[in-house]
């Protein structure tokens, strides 16, 4: 059921520093299994072949009703992944959310991620998000919530486990990870 793992994180100082990585808010991708094929993410991947985005507070450029705005978005600076709906006070490991469902961005360009806004993603952090499991259901965006919901009640830990014991670098960034 689930297409493909990608795991975030925020490097140690002395890869960021190696790498000429400036930015706190940045996550890099360091572990990916992607047993379909899944493409949703190759716009993110930069000249280099890393793959990055960035937690940045969704209020500062998410328009959407207060009631529905996320706290936070994932995002590479010119395309949003999307926003992290962390909606169980007892659960605020675990959110959920999907890609921009417009044809085009704010720009008037073409949106890559539109081909892909019937997914849905779910999300595994610890506490100061600079860790981020994204967990990809093809095609799940309408049934998000029982998406969610079935994290919440454990009904998918064998197969993150799995997924998890399967991941291989994305990146070589060396040995300082």
């Amino acid at each position: 059921m689930i297409a493909a793992y990608f795991k975030f994180e925020s490097l140690p100082d002395e890869v960021k520093a190696k790498h000429g990585i400036r930015s706190k808010a940045r996550l890099d991708c360091t572990a990916h299994t992607n047993p379909s094929g899944y493409t949703g993410l190759i716009d993110f991947i930069n000249t280099k072949g890393q793959m990055y985005l960035y937690k940045i507070p969704a209020r500062e450029f998410v328009k959407a009703n207060s009631k529905r705005l996320a706290e936070w978005a994932l995002s590479s600076g010119k395309l949003n992944l999307s926003s992290s709906y962390f909606e169980d006070p007892d659960f605020p490991e675990f959110g959920y959310g999907y890609p921009n469902a417009n044809r085009l961005l704010s720009n008037r360009q073409p949106n890559p991620l539109f081909p892909y806004r019937n997914d849905c993603y779910l999300f595994i952090t610890n506490q100061d998000l600079s860790t981020v499991e994204v967990l990809v259901i093809a095609n799940g965006r309408n049934l998000a919530g029982a998406y969610y919901q079935r994290l919440i009640d454990g009904e998918l830990d064998s197969e993150i486990e799995q997924l998890r014991a399967q991941a291989k670098p994305f990146f070589d960034y060396g040995s300082c990870l």
